[in-house]
């Protein structure tokens, strides 16, 4: 395979791992073969250097080969129960585009309208 290049880092998440090494996952736009494409790339720093790249792997890849580990029991319950109160702090922008249009008095008298005595 030919050198594959980053062009942009979009994103990272980092994590201190002991005193001289960092895990880090980075979404960032890479070149190879004259053309770009967006990725996800796990790799590890030792003292501020990448020093060996793990995975890069395309988003919908890694929701599969997470999806697969979770199915076959690669991550414990706790894993498992941390990951989704992280996912639970992202907000709905379904609610938020919601709660932006609405000016709170959506349901206001809503059993009445369906179950009251004036209703069809």
């Amino acid at each position: 395979m030919a050198k594959m290049s980053t062009i942009e880092n979009r994103a990272v998440g980092a994590c201190q791992l002991d005193d001289n090494n960092e895990g880090r996952i980075e979404r960032n736009l890479f070149e190879v073969n004259g053309g770009t494409w967006e990725a996800l790339r796990f790799c590890k720093n030792k003292d501020g250097q990448h020093n060996r790249v793990h995975l890069v792997i395309d988003e919908e890849k890694f929701v599969e080969l997470f999806r697969d580990a979770v199915k076959n029991g690669v991550f414990h319950p706790k894993t498992l129960g941390a990951l989704m109160v992280i996912l639970g702090e992202i907000p709905d922008p379904f609610l938020s585009v919601i709660g932006s249009i609405s000016d709170g008095t959506l349901s206001q008298d809503i059993d009445e309208e369906l179950y009251g005595e004036n209703s069809q």
